[in-house]
């Protein structure tokens, strides 16, 4: 049996696998209720009566590069070699939980894509996108998954509209620095675009609220800008990547940000390039309905233990 982890900022969501084909035993935990990892996973072993497991795939909402990990929007960080030797001795891996989600796209079913435009999924290199406490971008080429950190690339500063400007000074004057693309294309982005808009600058109305009152003009504009920029957003990184075979969008924000009825408009704005126009025309966008994507990756990594 192997223990799969999906660990963001927010929520820490576990399960497990015996013949890495399916999971079960899911459980879903704040982050910030712990202190660390190893109290994590003990509680979880505990909540579902299950003996120590030696082998594990862990995703982290952090990079990934040597054997310390510390997690972007969280106090949490552990050495990869102390918790194995610790929890995990006869196998673990950790990587970035994008780069974990990622693995999943191989295995995709066409009935959890939605597609943005007629552009289907094709061979090549691919990229996949998720707005939520952070930005997390992953790389496929072939079998290989390479995560990144381009949600923390700066907004350039050129050709604002007037209403995006406004909440792009106003970030600036209150953090004296440039907004990179996480600031905005995040939960915390979606609540700052809605009180810069509405003057209600304490405002109360969380991330999901606002998403879901469609009615409410000022929700609708927030909204709009969010779609724009997240539009505009994937039209970079898919021209750095090279990524014709498909450009994925997943999580609990896409799901609520970007409808059916915002498709045409957001293919508008990613398609718009006086240079590569019709390369990206040609590049798929996808947003993935998939529920669990990180245990779905996860699996795919735990048959790697399992050999």
């Amino acid at each position: 049996m192997i223990l799969l982890a999906d660990l963001g900022a927010t929520n820490a969501r576990l399960c497990v696998t015996e013949d890495c084909n399916s999971y079960s035993l899911e459980a879903n935990y704040s982050i910030t209720d712990f202190d660390s990892i190893e109290v994590l996973c003990n509680r979880y072993l505990k909540d579902k009566n299950l003996d120590a497991l030696e082998k594990a795939v862990i995703g982290v909402a952090a990079p990934v590069i040597g054997d310390s990990v510390s997690f972007v929007n969280t106090d949490l960080h552990f050495s990869i070699k102390q918790l194995k030797k610790n929890l995990f001795p006869k196998g673990l891996s950790v990587v970035n939980d994008l780069a974990l989600q990622a693995h999943a796209l191989s295995n995709l079913d066409t009935n959890d894509l939605s597609y943005i435009g007629d552009r289907k999924v094709s061979s090549g290199p691919k990229i996949l996108v998720s707005p939520g406490t952070g930005l997390g971008l992953a790389g496929i080429i072939g079998e290989e998954v390479v995560a990144t950190e381009a949600g923390h690339i700066n907004i350039p500063d050129k050709n604002f509209k007037p209403d995006f400007k406004m909440i792009v000074d106003r970030f600036i004057s209150e953090n004296k620095r440039v907004p990179t693309y996480e600031d905005f294309l995040s939960g915390k982005g979606i609540t700052y675009f809605y009180s810069t808009l509405s003057g209600d600058l304490d405002s109360r109305l969380t991330s999901e609220e606002i998403l879901l009152q469609r009615n409410d003009s000022c929700c609708q504009h927030t909204i709009d800008l969010l779609n724009s920029l997240l539009a505009s957003y994937l039209r970079y990184v898919a021209l750095v990547w090279g990524s014709y075979g498909g450009v994925f969008l997943s999580g609990s924000i896409i799901n609520s940000l970007t409808l059916e009825d915002d498709y045409e408009e957001f293919r508008k704005v990613f398609e718009d390039s006086e240079t590569m126009g019709k390369f990206l025309e040609q590049t798929p966008l996808a947003i993935v309905r998939l529920k669990d994507i990180g245990f779905a990756g996860g699996l795919r990594l735990a048959k790697q233990l399992k050999e």
